[in-house]
């Protein structure tokens, strides 16, 4: 079902967007058993907490598994993709954030769109992220902190944070590379406030690639496992380069407009 002007108009206001039921619980089932293969697998994009066993993220998994393929391509999601950023798009990068009962780490204060444009060459940030719930995500589980309308403020240009590991390792550790400082957050939290996103499994929740947010750590006794798309306008994929390209599972390489199944 297209998305409302109403929808459309309360994305541009406040950067994201909650779709309840857009994934239907046969196909969150299906992804979950996927996952539980992948653990058992050490492949590309595979990502470990630090210090830890466990796994934090899968990435890339549309690019091995079939059932990740189709899901990119679900009416559910292209649809209202295109609708928002009124072009064909291309699935810049996939991936699935793990936060395991008692010891999912916290995500820093941060942007999306500076990885993108910094890393990987998107001129514009006519880019977006949609988030869908694979467990119940609540308040004690380490759901995400939206700063509504922070995306009015743009891609804020930061230094590479010390403690962040080198190369794109430093993209996806817990000691994210480009943070948001504290005194920006706390300026903007108290103007716009905060936003947790909540919900059952199945929902989706649309973002900007500007919008600020962080989430915490899972100290619950309960699993807390999204997946996360990242559609972008054919029109804006990365500017061509032959030298340092993070790997595929990160930075698209087929920049080709989607097509639904």
């Amino acid at each position: 079902m297209p998305l409302s002007l109403t929808a459309l108009n309360a994305f541009d206001r406040d950067g994201y967007l909650t779709q309840e039921n857009a994934v239907s619980e046969e196909s969150v089932q299906h992804i979950l058993t996927k996952l539980s293969v992948f653990g058992q697998k050490s492949l590309p994009g595979h990502i470990r907490e630090k210090n830890s066993s466990n796994y934090r993220a899968f990435h890339g998994c549309h690019l091995y598994d079939e059932d990740f393929a189709a899901l990119i391509r679900n009416p559910q999601l292209l649809g209202p993709a295109k609708q928002l950023l009124k072009t064909d798009v291309y699935l810049h990068q996939l991936k699935v954030n793990l936060k395991q009962p008692f010891s999912g780490e916290l995500w820093p204060w941060h942007q999306d769109y500076i990885y993108w444009r910094n890393e990987d060459q998107v001129p514009s940030d006519a880019i977006i992220s949609v988030m869908i719930f694979l467990d119940e995500v609540n308040e004690f589980n380490g759901p995400l902190f939206f700063i509504p309308g922070s995306h009015e403020v743009g891609c804020v240009d930061t230094p590479k944070a010390k403690e962040a590991p080198e190369g794109w390792e430093g993209n996806v550790s817990a000691s994210l590379t480009y943070q948001v400082d504290e005194a920006l957050v706390t300026t903007l939290a108290s103007k716009r406030g905060l936003f947790s996103a909540v919900g059952k499994k199945g929902t989706a929740v649309w973002f900007h690639g500007n919008l600020i947010h962080a989430s915490p750590p899972n100290i619950s006794p309960f699993e807390r496992r999204i997946v996360i798309l990242t559609y972008n306008a054919v029109s804006n994929a990365p500017i061509p380069s032959t030298t340092n390209q993070r790997p595929e599972f990160l930075n698209a390489r087929n920049h080709d407009a989607l097509q639904f199944i």
